[in-house]
C-alpha cells in the first residue's frame, strides 16, 4: 500500500516539468515581439501563465485523487484572479472577487483588442485589449499545456501550442520571425522531453543535469525580446509602463482609460504665444462602425517631414497669420505627432512620417514617436460669426464625411432634426446641436459609460448615449459629430488634447497631461474648411463663434435691419423639403409648430422620445447590467456542470450496478464504495479480510460472502447465482467514516481512476 501511494504522488520533477513547459511557451512567447511593438505585454502575460501554471502544479501534488482534473480547475481560477487584478481590480470585490461590471470590463476590453487587431499595422502598439487578450490566451495555454504533459505519456503534445505562437510571426510579418526565439523553444522543447521519463516513471533521476539546461532556456526566453532589434522589442521598454501614456493607431480606443487614471502623468509640454495655449491634434475619425468610429483611410507614402505643406482645406483669405508651437514629448508614446490644427511646417524631427494628403495629421511609419522635441509653424485661422452664418455645409470630396452607417436607429436623425427645428442656416444647426449637449441635459461622466455598457464611439453606441445622456468627451464629439451628418453636414471627430495648464515658472510654457486628453467634433463649411465645436459641457474652450450668446432662429436680426427669410420651407431640413407640418409626425402628434422647449431644444427629460427601437429591438439582452448578470449565471452553472459531472458519471455506475444480479458485480460496487470512501479496498485481499478491516459487521458482509464464493466455485452454473441486498453493507461503509470523507466520495470519487471491469478477477478466499 505504502508503495502504491508514493509512486502516485508526483516525483519532484514535475515540478521541473512544469518550469520547462512554462519556459517553452514563454520562448515561444518571445517571437511575437516582431508583431507587437511598444508596451509592456510580455512580462505581464508570463507571469500570469506563471501564477496559474505554479497552482495548479500545487494543486496536482497535494490532492490526493482527480489531481489532473482539479489541477485545471485551480489553474483556471488563479488564471481568471490574476487577470481580474490586472485589468479590472477597480470593478471588482477586494480587487478580485468578480462582480457584473468586471465582466463589462472584460467585455470591452476583448472589443478594444479585436479592434486594435484589425486596425493596428506591424509592429502594432500593445494596448489594454491586445495585452488582455495575450494574457488570457497564453494563461490557458499554459494550464492546459501543463496538464496535458503532466496527465500523458505524450509530452510531444505541446508542440502544437508551440508552433501555433510561432505561426503567428511566420503569417503576419513573413520573414522577420526571430531566430533566437525559434532556438530557445525547441531547447526548451527538448528538457520538457528528457524531463517527461523520470517525471512518469516517479524518480528524480536526470534533475541535476537538467537543471543548468532549465534555468538557461529561462534567462534566454525572458532577455530574447532585448537581443532583436529597439523598434520592435515588446517586453517592457523604459517609459512605456503605467507611468506614461500611449495612443496606438486609433487613439479614442485608449482615451477613456486614460481619462481614467487614477494619477495622471505628463504627456508633454509646448510653448506658444497663443493666448491660452492651443489645441493639439492626433488623429482624425470618420468611419462610423458599430461600437466605434475608425481612423480616416489615406494611402500615401513616407516622406521627410520637410515634405510637409499648409493644409488644402484651408482657404488663404482666412488665414491672419502664423504661431510658432514649441512640443516636448515627455511619457507620451504615440504612432500620431501632436500638432496644432492648421501645420504648415515641422521642424526638428528626422525620419520618414505618412503625411495626410489634406496636411493636417503626421503619422509614423512604424513603431511610435517618442522622447521628441520639435517645433511646428501652424496657420492662425478663426471664421467670424457673419462668415459662417453665411456659408454653406459641404464641399468637393467630402463624400466620406457625409457617410451614414447602415441601420442607423431612428432617434438619432429625430433628435438632431429636434434639435435644430428653429435653425436656419447650417451654421446654426451646428449651435443648435452643441447646445443639445451644453444645455444643461447632459451629464459629464467618466465612469457612467462603463457602468452602463456603453463605453465607445460609435453609432450603436451614440443611440444608447442619448437614452443615458451621461458620457465623457468621446461621446460629445461623436454624438454631435453623427447627428451633422443626418443634416447633410460633413463631420469628423478630432482627437487629440486640450491647451493644458500654464507652466506658473515658464509663463508661455503649458503642461499637458493625461487628463487634457480631449475629442472634439469638427464640421466642414464651403469656403471656410473645418471649424471647431465643443459640445463636451464644462470641459474645453468654446471658440467665440459657438459660445451661449450666439443668436439662432427667429431671436436673430441681420445687422441691415431687413426681415429674415420666412421659414415656412426649410432647406435645411432633408426629411420636410416644403416646410409643411406633418400630424402623423412620430416627434410631434399633435400636429404642433414647436413641439419643442422655448429655446428650441427637444425635451429629453423622459427620454422615450429618444429611445427609437433601442429597448424593442435590442430586448432583454440590450441591458448591460442583466446581460452580465447572465454571463455570470452562465459562468456558474458550467462550472457546477464540471464539478458535478464526477459525481453523476460515478451515480450513472452506480445504479446500474445495483440492478445487476450477478454477485460480481454487485461486489465491484461495495468496494469501490469503500474506495470512495478513502477505506482500504486492495485488490490482493480477500472478501473476508476487507470486510473485517472496513469494521462493518461481518453477519451484514456474510450472505455477499457466501454468494461470491458459489459463484466462484459453482463453474459453469456459476452465472446463475443471485447476489443478496448490499444496500445495508453501503450504509454501514458510510457510517464508518467521518462527514467529510463521504462529502469527497460524492464530489471526488476515487473509483473513477484506474478501474478494473465489472468481470475482472477477485480473490475470494486465500490462496
Amino acid at each position: 500500500m505504502t508503495a502504491r501511494v508514493r509512486a502516485a504522488r508526483p516525483a519532484p520533477t514535475a515540478w521541473w516539468l512544469s518550469v520547462a513547459v512554462l519556459v517553452s511557451l514563454g520562448a515561444a512567447l518571445s517571437a511575437l515581439s516582431v508583431v507587437i511593438g511598444e508596451g509592456a505585454w510580455f512580462v505581464p502575460t508570463m507571469v500570469t501563465a506563471a501564477i496559474a501554471v505554479t497552482v495548479a502544479a500545487v494543486v496536482r501534488r497535494l490532492v490526493p485523487a482527480w489531481r489532473v482534473f482539479w489541477s485545471v480547475v485551480a489553474g483556471a481560477v488563479a488564471l481568471f484572479a490574476a487577470i481580474v487584478v490586472q485589468f479590472a481590480a477597480d470593478t471588482a470585490l477586494l480587487g478580485v472577487v468578480p462582480l457584473p461590471e468586471t465582466f463589462l470590463r472584460f467585455s470591452l476590453l476583448i472589443r478594444e483588442g479585436e479592434l486594435s487587431i484589425v486596425e493596428q499595422a506591424v509592429p502594432a502598439f500593445a494596448d489594454d485589449g491586445i495585452r488582455f487578450l495575450l494574457a488570457a490566451g497564453v494563461g490557458a495555454l499554459a494550464v492546459a499545456s501543463d496538464a496535458v504533459v503532466a496527465a500523458t505519456r505524450r509530452p510531444a503534445l505541446l508542440a502544437v501550442p508551440l508552433l501555433a505562437l510561432l505561426a503567428i510571426p511566420v503569417i503576419v510579418a513573413p520573414g522577420a520571425l526571430p531566430i533566437v526565439s525559434v532556438l530557445v523553444t525547441a531547447a526548451a522543447f527538448l528538457v520538457v522531453l528528457a524531463l517527461h521519463r523520470p517525471a512518469a516513471v516517479g524518480g528524480a533521476g536526470g534533475v541535476s543535469r537538467l537543471v543548468a539546461a532549465v534555468s538557461a532556456a529561462l534567462v534566454a526566453a525572458v532577455i530574447v525580446p532585448g537581443l532583436l532589434p529597439t523598434a520592435v522589442v515588446g517586453a517592457n521598454p523604459a517609459g512605456t509602463g503605467p507611468a506614461s501614456l500611449v495612443t496606438g493607431v486609433n487613439p479614442v480606443l485608449e482615451l477613456g482609460n486614460d481619462l481614467r487614471r487614477s494619477s495622471p502623468v505628463e504627456a508633454l509640454r509646448y510653448s506658444t504665444d497663443a493666448e491660452g495655449g492651443v489645441y493639439l491634434t492626433l488623429s482624425h475619425l470618420a468611419e462610423f462602425a458599430g461600437q466605434q468610429v475608425l481612423p480616416v483611410e489615406f494611402d500615401a507614402p513616407a516622406v521627410p517631414l520637410a515634405e510637409l505643406s499648409p493644409p488644402t482645406w484651408l482657404p488663404d483669405e482666412l488665414t491672419t497669420g502664423t504661431l510658432d508651437t514649441r512640443i516636448s514629448l515627455r511619457t507620451l508614446r504615440t504612432q500620431w505627432l501632436p500638432l496644432p490644427q492648421a501645420p504648415a511646417t515641422v521642424s526638428g524631427v528626422s525620419g520618414e512620417w505618412v503625411i495626410d494628403p489634406a496636411g493636417t495629421t503626421v503619422r509614423a511609419d512604424s513603431g511610435v514617436a517618442r522622447d521628441l522635441t520639435y517645433t511646428v509653424q501652424s496657420l492662425v485661422a478663426q471664421p467670424t460669426t457673419e462668415q459662417l452664418r453665411a456659408a454653406t455645409a459641404g464641399g468637393d470630396g467630402l463624400e466620406e464625411f457625409l457617410q451614414i452607417p447602415d441601420g442607423l436607429d431612428p432617434s438619432i436623425p429625430q433628435t438632431a432634426l429636434e434639435a435644430t427645428s428653429d435653425a436656419r442656416t447650417p451654421y446654426e444647426q451646428a449651435i443648435a446641436l452643441q447646445r443639445l449637449f451644453t444645455g444643461g441635459q447632459f451629464a459629464y461622466s467618466e465612469d457612467a459609460p462603463v457602468e452602463g455598457g456603453y463605453d465607445g464611439s460609435g453609432a450603436d453606441i451614440v443611440a444608447q448615449f442619448l437614452v443615458e445622456r451621461s458620457g465623457y468627451c468621446v461621446h460629445f464629439a461623436s454624438g454631435m459629430a453623427l447627428m451633422a451628418r443626418t443634416l447633410d453636414i460633413p463631420s469628423r471627430i478630432a482627437v487629440g488634447f486640450l491647451p493644458g495648464a500654464r507652466n506658473p515658472q515658464v509663463p508661455s510654457e503649458y503642461i499637458v497631461s493625461s487628463d487634457n486628453m480631449h475629442a472634439w467634433p469638427e464640421l466642414h463649411f464651403d469656403g471656410l474648411g473645418w471649424v471647431r465645436f465643443e459640445p463636451t459641457p464644462s470641459l474645453g474652450v468654446v471658440p467665440e463663434y459657438a459660445t451661449d450668446d450666439i443668436l439662432i432662429g427667429d431671436d436673430f436680426v441681420p445687422p441691415d435691419g431687413e426681415a429674415p427669410a420666412p421659414d415656412e420651407t426649410d432647406p435645411a431640413d432633408p426629411a420636410n423639403p416644403d416646410g409643411d407640418t406633418d400630424p402623423a409626425d412620430p416627434a410631434n402628434p399633435d400636429g404642433d409648430s414647436d413641439p419643442d422647449g422655448p429655446d428650441g431644444i427637444p425635451d429629453l427629460v423622459d427620454g422615450d422620445d429618444v429611445a427609437g427601437g433601442l429597448g424593442s429591438d435590442g430586448g432583454l439582452l440590450a441591458d448591460p447590467v442583466l446581460r452580465s448578470n447572465l454571463i455570470v449565471a452562465a459562468l456558474v452553472l458550467i462550472a457546477l456542470a464540471l464539478l458535478a459531472t464526477p459525481a453523476l458519471w460515478r451515480a450513472s455506475r452506480r445504479r446500474r450496478r445495483m440492478r445487476a444480479t450477478d454477485p460480481l458485480i454487485v461486489w465491484r460496487e461495495v468496494r469501490d464504495t469503500a474506495r470512495d470512501l478513502r477505506l482500504a479496498a486492495e485488490p490482493t485481499r480477500t472478501v473476508r479480510e476487507l470486510g473485517a478491516g472496513w469494521g462493518v459487521d461481518i453477519a451484514l458482509v456474510a450472505p455477499l460472502v457466501t454468494a461470491l464464493e458459489a459463484r466462484a466455485y459453482a463453474g459453469p452454473h456459476g452465472e446463475g447465482v443471485v447476489a443478496p441486498p448490499v444496500e445495508p453493507v453501503l450504509a454501514a461503509l458510510r457510517a464508518a467514516v467521518p462527514w467529510w470523507r463521504r462529502v469527497l466520495a460524492v464530489i471526488a470519487p476515487l473509483s473513477l481512476i484506474d478501474r478494473e471491469p465489472d468481470d475482472a478477477r477477485v480473490v475470494v478466499t486465500a490462496p
